[in-house]
């Protein structure tokens, strides 16, 4: 029936959107902020947090519980780094906050299609994953441990 298929699973247990076909997130996409040569060669998992305009309160608090997700995946953590997208208004405010977190500025004419919100991106450069500032938290956590749990990759 599969192979026939006359029988397709139509659910999936993921809560974040899969975004078909992913995304190529190219290497000279972004230009980092003090960045390291050894945080350079390491293939992670990252999540590219893109908030458009200022950073309000809002903002901080998303960004406050992107770090609580980033330290509940305990030892799986070194696998998964965050990476903020500024833009002009937000070098100001956050310059000297959320050290553990790279800062990052899009060039080219880089654009994420869907806008504000998480993007996660694979350790081959795939954006893979789209997630709205309402979908993070627990269900986000559950989606990328059930990742790192199936991946052999970063």
């Amino acid at each position: 029936m599969y192979f026939q298929q006359l029988w397709l699973p139509t659910s999936t247990t993921n809560e974040g959107e899969l975004l078909l076909p992913p995304e190529q997130l190219l290497e000279d996409s972004l230009v980092y902020h003090k960045l390291s040569q050894d945080m350079k060669d390491e293939r992670q998992w990252r999540l590219l947090i893109n908030i458009e305009g200022a950073c309000n309160q809002s903002c901080l608090e998303n960004l406050h519980v992107l770090r609580q997700v980033h330290i509940a995946l305990g030892k799986e953590a070194h696998r998964v780094t965050r990476i903020l997208l500024l833009n002009e208004q937000m070098l100001k405010g956050l310059g000297t906050d959320y050290p553990h977190m790279l800062k990052a500025k899009p060039k080219n004419g880089f654009t994420l299609k869907r806008g504000e919100g998480v993007y996660l991106v694979d350790p081959l450069d795939n954006i893979m994953m789209y997630y709205t500032f309402s979908q993070i938290g627990k269900s986000m956590l559950k989606d990328i441990k059930k990742l790192l749990k199936n991946s052999n990759i970063g």
